[in-house]
């Protein structure tokens, strides 16, 4: 037969999992949304840091194609740390990521586009 302390250790276990599970799922579908970020704004820092770059989100189309990159400053985004290209023929919508960046998100839209950022920063 099992101990009250057998029962207790048993429901805090079960908390504790779905505590982490829950942790699991805010971290996948994103924690932080960017303010919007335009052609005129220019080229941002998002944030720095590693984490996992959910979803962009395009609310304005433009006409030129923009760039989210896996970068700690505006000036270090390069072609070669590029994570996701969005083009002038992307409609309005929420775009799947699902991308790990090591160092930061900086975002530089295209002409006339405005652009939002869902991610999460690793603990």
């Amino acid at each position: 037969m099992a101990t009250l302390d057998d029962i207790i250790t048993t429901q805090k276990n079960g908390v504790v999992a779905i505590n982490n599970l829950n942790q699991t799922n805010a971290y996948l579908g994103g924690r932080v949304t960017s303010a919007t970020i335009d052609a005129a704004t220019g080229a941002s820092l998002i944030v720095t840091g590693s984490g996992r770059l959910v979803n962009y989100s395009i609310t304005v189309k433009g006409t030129g194609a923009g760039t989210i990159y896996n970068a700690i400053s505006t000036t270090t985004a390069a072609a070669a740390n590029a994570l996701v290209a969005t083009t002038a023929t992307q409609e309005v919508g929420v775009y799947s990521a699902g991308l790990h960046f090591s160092s930061g998100l900086v975002v530089s839209p295209g002409t006339g586009q405005s652009l939002n950022i869902t991610y999460s920063l690793d603990p």
